[in-house]
């Protein structure tokens, strides 16, 4: 053979060669892609323990006793009697008129807000100012029509001062009869008692809640564990003996959007398989809820700051 063949043919060589390497580049990526590909799993132990769902509503700290005095007619006045921040005692007197009219507290409280000066002459509706009582403070929440039937007067609350990062216990002291129709819904007012607390201040923010449902002693699943098929028939995936899932059927009851209870298809000695997608968060919540800690969810209102009125001369 001559070396002039033998050069044409190493060339040829080389091309099957890569040719070769590129089929087999291309088995290996098939492969690589058709086969099942390792689910990074979360596992979830159900508890057994207690849970429960709130009604929230929100407000503001408000004096329980508050009396606003206006000029009931265009009068003088003569004297200021008080001084802003003065402790007073009912049927002290306030301020006088140039027609010899006593205006008098009917309550104890602290002078605020003197909005006048002694000689100045006022007009009917001109506000003079204000005695409130901040010994006996209160929350007002508006109660959305459809949870009407969650408060009731003596109903037991929890109420959470933001400000002060402090839970109080309350009652339900009053529930309006009437309520106020503004845009499509009607709202009623839920007054709730405080007690004495000396940071507390009137104006802080607070947030009462509400028993909805309770249950104890029960199995306790994180929400994201419980998925849905596409009947939103909720279901589970049990670790079984060879760590594989086995998709298995549930019953769940109350949750707090957060846990669930689980009724039935789960016991506390199972092992959940969460797929990643669900994203499970840890579990440790539910050592509390061994424990016997209570979650809270639903509903949100607001309050206005309401207030007694007293009249000049009255």
């Amino acid at each position: 053979m001559s070396i002039e063949m033998k050069n044409k043919q190493e060339p040829s060589k080389r091309k099957i060669l890569w040719l070769g390497l590129g089929i087999f580049a291309v088995i290996l990526v098939v492969l690589i892609f058709a086969l099942p590909k390792r689910i990074d799993y979360t596992e979830a132990r159900p508890v057994r323990g207690n849970l429960a769902t709130y009604y929230s509503f929100s407000g503001r700290v408000e004096a329980k006793n508050r009396q606003t005095f206006l000029a009931n007619s265009a009068t003088q006045i003569s004297s200021i009697n008080v001084t802003e921040g003065q402790q007073v005692s009912p049927n002290t007197t306030l301020m006088t008129t140039a027609t010899g009219q006593a205006i008098r507290s009917a309550i104890s409280g602290k002078v605020g807000n003197i909005a006048v000066n002694a000689n100045e002459q006022v007009m009917p509706g001109t506000k003079l100012l204000d005695v409130v009582d901040y010994s006996s403070l209160q929350l007002k929440v508006q109660i959305d029509e459809n949870d009407l039937s969650a408060v009731s007067v003596g109903k037991d609350a929890t109420v959470a001062i933001h400000a002060l990062n402090k839970n109080l216990s309350s009652k339900i002291t009053d529930v309006s009869i009437e309520g106020e129709y503004l845009n499509g819904v009607t709202n009623f007012t839920a007054t709730l008692s405080l007690p004495a607390e000396s940071d507390l201040r009137v104006g802080m923010s607070a947030e009462a809640k509400v028993l909805n449902q309770s249950v104890s002693g029960v199995i306790i699943l994180p929400m994201a564990a419980i998925q849905f098929d596409p009947n939103n028939s909720p279901y589970v995936l049990l670790k079984n003996d060879l760590s594989e899932p086995k998709m298995t059927g549930v019953t769940i009851g109350i949750n707090d959007g957060v846990n669930a209870e689980v009724k039935s298809g789960v016991t506390a000695n199972d092992i959940v398989l969460v797929p990643p997608s669900a994203k499970c968060p840890s579990f440790t919540p539910n050592i509390q809820m061994q424990q016997g800690a209570d979650n809270t969810t639903q509903g949100a209102g607001s309050t206005p700051q309401g207030s007694s009125g007293g009249g000049a001369g009255q």
